[in-house]
């Protein structure tokens, strides 16, 4: 039985969720959730997607099904999945102007075209909002739209391996960081979206398609074990005979998707301890620290070319968090959640990253979003997921 937290990181937890939940539903819009108030006042496919787990820990789901259905509607004919959808027209310092219609961006930072997590994140919040909801009408219109992603996401798999390539350098959430070909963590969601698609299908009696996604589950399964798997955890990236190092995003996802086995999960999470990513500060993406080349030039220009590199996004830890409870390191766990709550709660707020003392990101052309529905809603799905608060009331007021 897990022991129960100490009095004072209980109470930080508590209060802690309490803030991230009024953030996460002060993201709350008509058609979904969008990524903050601030800087991303949009539907952000990524950040509602994410934010999304929280959304149907607290039983609002309907804003899960508006922020699906906006997705479908802008969703191109290929199958490929919007950035973001804008409703926002001109800002002159407060005030907004708005748009009489939305409008739908496919580029990363208007550049570069084609992200891939966005498309395969999009498969995965509908089976878990299905598998909430229950809703099979929506399942079965759903089902064509699901079918055009996974296409288009099939259609990167340049050579036939099961894996997908990405044809540019900026594909995945860590859009500062030059990357090409054979990605983890965009690999892991398309591992996950083909596991949602099966699910879809045998939700809806489609036997034979069923049978088909599970072939090509275990082809891709396989294909990432023996790709990116280097003895202590996956590797970040490949291409060719060059490969990235430890990269947080994709290891702590293998865990939590149950894509690394009990052993690899543990040699994940000492990986970690051993390097020291988690001791002072709730979790570091990457171990070696990315190199400077490896930064879009757009970022210095910005005064953030830390971005990815040595900042922190306390999502990371949130979800490892998560992953250290399970394996049975509850006590780390716990006060991993207190130290994330803490920030939150020293400044009554959900950032979007932070600097390592646990101040939010302020520099001269960039201030971190606030509110962050993305930190938010991850942080509100682990304590509730893990049974560390009571559900709250319905009142969504804001």
């Amino acid at each position: 039985m897990a022991q129960a937290p100490t009095a004072t990181a209980a109470e930080i937890i508590r209060r802690a969720h309490h803030i991230a939940v009024r953030d996460l539903r002060a993201c709350y819009d008509p058609h979904g959730i969008v990524a903050g108030r601030l800087h991303f006042n949009a539907y952000w496919t990524r950040d509602g997607c994410w934010a999304s787990w929280g959304a149907l820990a607290l039983g609002d789901a309907d804003q899960v099904k508006a922020l699906l259905e906006i997705f479908i509607q802008f969703q191109m004919p290929s199958g490929e999945l919007p950035v973001r959808i804008e409703f926002l027209g001109h800002t002159f310092g407060p005030y907004h102007t708005r748009r009489m219609h939305p409008k739908a961006l496919y580029r990363a930072g208007t550049i570069f075209a084609g992200p891939l997590d966005p498309t395969a994140l999009f498969l995965l919040t509908a089976r878990d909002y299905v598998l909430q909801t229950h809703d099979m009408e929506f399942c079965a219109r759903f089902e064509p739209a699901m079918d055009r992603a996974v296409g288009w996401l099939m259609d990167q798999d340049r050579d036939g391996d099961g894996l997908i390539e990405n044809r540019h350098f900026l594909a995945d959430w860590m859009d500062s960081i030059l990357k090409k070909d054979k990605d983890f963590y965009l690999n892991l969601l398309f591992y996950e979206g083909l596991r949602a698609c099966q699910a879809v299908k045998e939700w809806l009696g489609h036997a034979d398609e069923a049978r088909r996604y599970e072939a090509l589950v275990g082809k891709t399964g396989g294909a990432l074990q023996r790709a990116f798997w280097n003895g202590r955890y996956f590797t970040d990236w490949i291409r060719g005979s060059r490969h990235g190092g430890f990269a947080t995003d994709g290891n702590i996802l293998a865990i939590l998707f149950g894509v690394a086995g009990e052993d690899q999960a543990r040699s994940i999470l000492q990986f970690i301890a051993a390097q020291g990513l988690d001791r002072e500060t709730p979790l570091r993406t990457c171990d070696p620290v990315y190199p400077i080349w490896q930064v879009f030039p757009f970022y210095f220009l910005a005064g953030i070319p830390d971005y990815h590199r040595t900042l922190i996004w306390p999502w990371l830890g949130t979800l490892n968090a998560v992953n250290k409870f399970r394996l049975g390191y509850q006590e780390e766990a716990l006060a991993d959640l207190a130290r994330i709550g803490g920030w939150y709660v020293a400044r009554n707020a959900v950032a979007e990253v932070y600097e390592q003392d646990g101040r939010p990101l302020s520099r001269f052309f960039y201030q971190a979003e606030i509110p962050f529905a993305w930190n938010a809603g991850l942080y509100v799905y682990a304590t509730q997921t893990l049974g560390l608060v009571a559900p709250p009331a319905a009142d969504r007021s804001r």
